[in-house]
C-alpha cells in the first residue's frame, strides 16, 4: 500500500498521537508498525478501542487504516510479506502470542468487508457458517442462533420466511446486514468493519448505520469510513490517519469541532486528502 503524497502538505511534519490509558480498552495497540513487502505502512501506533463504543478510523485512502483494522485479528498475516511489530491486546492478552487460536481471535474479534461476502447457499446456511465450523451440528441450537444473529442484525422480521433463499439474491443493503449477522452468529466481543456502506444506497446506508448505534451496546466496534460526515453521526470516538501515522484520537465532537493538530483540521475542512 504506497504512502499518499499530496504535494506541499506531504512535506508536513506529522505528528504522533499520545498513548491513552490501557485501562478501559478492549483492545490496546501499542508501538503497531507494519510492513507489506518490506515498505512500511503503520508507524509506531498507539491506540485504545474501549467496549460500548465506537470508533471510527478516518483518513485519505492509503493511509493505513483498512491496515490497522486487519491487524486487529491478524487477518493482515494472510496477505504474503506481511510483518507487525509492536503489540496488540485483546483483554491484556497478547494476540501474538505462539500458542493463540486463530480462529477463537477471529471469533471474538469479527470482520465485515465493504463489499458483502456471501457464500453459495441459503440465507440460514450463511448465518450458520461459521457455528458449523466451530462444531454446532444440532439443528434446533443452530434455528436458534441463527434466529438471533439475524434479530440482532435487524433482519429476522424481512427474512424469517425466506431462510432457504439462496442468499446472493438479497439486495446489496440486506446482504450486508447477513454478513453483519453472520459475524454475530459466532458470538464475537469485538466487531471490525471496513467501509460497510461503501457500496450501499443512502437508504441502506442509513439502516447500517442505525445498526452500529445498537450493536454498540454490548460489542467494541471499529469501523473505516472515507465519509468523514459518518464518523460523526456514528462514532463516540475518532481517529484520524495519515500517511501511516495515527495524527489524533479523542472523542468525536471534540475531533470534530475543536482538533488538537492541523493535519486533523486540513482534513476535515476538505484542504487536505
Amino acid at each position: 500500500m504506497p504512502a499518499v503524497v499530496l504535494g506541499a502538505v506531504a512535506t508536513r511534519e506529522v505528528p504522533t498521537a499520545a498513548a491513552e490509558p490501557a485501562a478501559a480498552s478492549k483492545l490496546a495497540v501499542r508501538g503497531l508498525s507494519c510492513f507489506y513487502d518490506g515498505t512500511q505502512v503503520l508507524f509506531d501506533v498507539d491506540l485504545d478501542l474501549p467496549p460500548a463504543t465506537v470508533t471510527a478510523f478516518i483518513g485519505a485512502s492509503g493511509c493505513g487504516k483498512s491496515t490497522l483494522l486487519r491487524a486487529l485479528n491478524r487477518l493482515d498475516e494472510m496477505r504474503p510479506g506481511t510483518r507487525t511489530t509492536g503489540t496488540i491486546t485483546l483483554d491484556g492478552e497478547d494476540i501474538h502470542r505462539p500458542d493463540t487460536d486463530l480462529q477463537r481471535l477471529r471469533r471474538r474479534v469479527g470482520m465485515v468487508f465493504a463489499q458483502p461476502r456471501l457464500f453459495p447457499g441459503s440465507v440460514f446456511d450463511n448465518v450458520a457458517y461459521g457455528l458449523r465450523a466451530a462444531g454446532l451440528d444440532d439443528r434446533r441450537a443452530l434455528a436458534d442462533r441463527v434466529e438471533t444473529a439475524l434479530s440482532r442484525a435487524s433482519l429476522w422480521s424481512e427474512l424469517r420466511d425466506r431462510l432457504g433463499q439462496d442468499a446472493r439474491s438479497l439486495s446489496p443493503g440486506a446482504a450486508q446486514q447477513l454478513c453483519i449477522a453472520r459475524a454475530l452468529a459466532v458470538g464475537p466481543e469485538v466487531l471490525l468493519l471496513d467501509d460497510p456502506t461503501g457500496a450501499l444506497d443512502p437508504i441502506a446506508t442509513a439502516r447500517i448505520e442505525e445498526l452500529l448505534a445498537t450493536l454498540r451496546e454490548r460489542l467494541t466496534l471499529a469501523v473505516v469510513t472515507h465519509a468523514p460526515q459518518q464518523a460523526a453521526r456514528v462514532s463516540q470516538r475518532t481517529a484520524f490517519f495519515h500517511e501511516g501515522r495515527l495524527v489524533e484520537v479523542g472523542d468525536t465532537r471534540v475531533v470534530f469541532t475543536r482538533p488538537r493538530e492541523g493535519l486533523t483540521r486540513d482534513y476535515l475542512t476538505g484542504r487536505l486528502g
